[in-house]
C-alpha cells in the first residue's frame, strides 16, 4: 500500500502550528513507515468479526463497526499485510495493557485507546486476557484499505486479524468498555490527496460514542483517553471534542494518559488488589477548553473532496483496492462529496 499526497512535509509542520497537535496529527508527523509486509491467510470476515464481537446483551456491543473487518471478503484467502508485531508501539501498548491489567482496572471508568489501529487491538487483547474481570473491546474502525490511499487501513487490519481478545461470556451483564479507536483516521489533515488516491480518512461522529445517559445508565463517571506520547498529543482528536464537552458538562471526570503512564502504573498497596486509581489519575485530569477544530473547518472538506460519509458505491477489491466510496466510508479523491462522517453502530 502506498500513500500517495499532493503536500509536503514542511506545509505539514506549517499547519501543525495554527492548531493544538491531537493524536492523528502526531502520528502523521513522526510515525515510522508502515511496517514491511507478511503473507497471512487471511480469514472470513466472518471469522474475524465474531473474534471481536460483543455478546449483543452487553449494552456496549451497539457501538461496534465491523467495516473494516468486512474488507478481507473480497482479498481471498492470504495477502500480504504489514508485520504489525514491528512496530514499537505495539510492544508498548501491549507493556502498558499488562501492567494495568496487573493493577486492576479501575471501577466506573471508560476507556477511550487512540493510538495506531494495530497497537490498539494489541491492548485490548492483553488487557482482556489479563485482567481479573471482563473487558468489552468495542471496535470504531471505520475505513477500508486502498493500494494507494492517504492512511493504511491494512496496518489496522493486520491489528484485528494478529491480536484476538478474550470475550465476554455470553450473560455477562457488566464488563469494563475499552473503546478502540486509530489515530490514523484523520491523519495527513493538511493533505490534498492526489487524483488517483483513495481518500479512507473518517470521522467518529457523536453517534459513534456512549452518550451521557448512557454512560450513567452503566455507571460511568470517569473517561480515560489513551495517547501514544503526551509529547506529541497536546489534545483529544477533534472529531472527540463535541463528545468530550458534552461528558465534561455533565460532570464525568475527563483523564488523558499515554503509554509510558500506564506503564509506570505501581503494584497495587498491600492488602489490595486494585490500585488507587483516583489517586493514581488526578493529576492526569484534563479539562475539555471550547475550541475550533477540523469539523468547523469547510477548507478541511474542501481540501478532501470525497470520503468522509457521503461517496456512495462500494469499494472495489481488485488489482488497486479502490472504489467511490463504500457503505460511506471513504472515497476516491475524483469525487464530489465530504466528510458526512462514518456514524452508526
Amino acid at each position: 500500500m502506498k500513500r500517495i499526497l499532493g503536500i509536503s512535509v514542511a506545509l505539514l509542520a506549517a499547519g501543525c502550528g495554527l492548531r493544538p497537535w491531537t493524536p492523528s496529527v502526531s502520528v502523521a508527523f513522526w510515525a515510522e513507515d508502515v511496517p514491511e509486509g507478511r503473507d497471512v491467510s487471511l480469514p472470513r470476515s466472518t471469522d474475524l468479526a465474531r473474534s471481536w464481537q460483543l455478546p449483543s446483551d452487553l449494552t456496549w456491543s451497539r457501538w461496534g463497526k465491523g467495516t473494516l473487518m468486512s474488507a478481507v471478503e473480497p482479498m481471498g484467502d492470504s495477502a500480504t499485510l504489514p508485520d504489525v508485531r514491528s512496530l514499537e508501539v505495539v510492544g508498548q501498548a501491549d507493556a502498558a495493557a499488562a501492567n494495568v491489567a496487573r493493577g486492576g482496572l479501575p471501577q466506573d471508568t471508560l476507556w477511550l485507546v487512540d493510538l495506531r489501529g494495530a497497537a490498539s487491538c494489541a491492548f485490548a487483547a492483553r488487557l482482556s486476557h489479563d485482567a481479573r474481570e471482563p473487558v468489552a473491546p468495542v471496535v470504531t474502525f471505520n475505513n477500508w484499505p486502498a493500494n494507494e490511499s492517504v492512511v493504511p487501513a491494512d496496518e489496522t487490519l493486520a491489528g484485528l486479524i494478529t491480536f484476538s481478545p478474550k470475550l465476554p461470556p455470553e450473560g455477562t451483564k457488566t464488563a469494563h468498555p475499552i473503546f478502540l479507536l486509530d489515530s490514523w483516521r484523520l491523519a495527513f489533515r493538511f493533505d490534498k490527496p492526489a487524483d488517483d488516491t483513495y481518500d479512507n480518512r473518517y470521522m467518529l461522529m457523536a453517534s459513534d460514542l456512549p452518550d451521557v445517559e448512557t454512560l450513567r445508565a452503566q455507571g460511568i463517571t470517569r473517561v480515560v483517553y489513551v495517547v501514544e506520547d503526551l509529547d506529541d498529543a497536546e489534545v483529544e482528536e477533534d472529531d472527540l471534542h463535541a463528545s468530550f464537552r458534552a461528558w465534561q458538562a455533565a460532570g464525568l471526570g475527563i483523564h488523558m494518559v499515554d503509554l509510558a503512564f500506564l506503564t509506570d502504573v505501581p503494584a497495587p498497596a498491600f492488602g489490595s488488589w486494585r490500585v488507587d486509581w483516583a489517586a493514581r489519575l488526578a493529576p492526569q485530569a484534563y479539562w475539555v477548553r471550547e475550541r475550533y477544530t477540523l469539523v468547523d473547518d469547510p477548507v478541511f472538506y474542501g481540501r478532501a473532496r470525497a470520503g468522509f460519509g457521503l461517496a456512495f458505491g462500494r469499494p472495489f477489491f481488485g488489482p488497486h483496492y479502490r472504489g467511490g466510496g463504500g457503505y460511506g466510508y471513504g472515497g476516491s479523491s475524483r469525487g464530489s462529496s465530504g466528510y458526512g462522517g462514518g456514524s452508526g453502530g
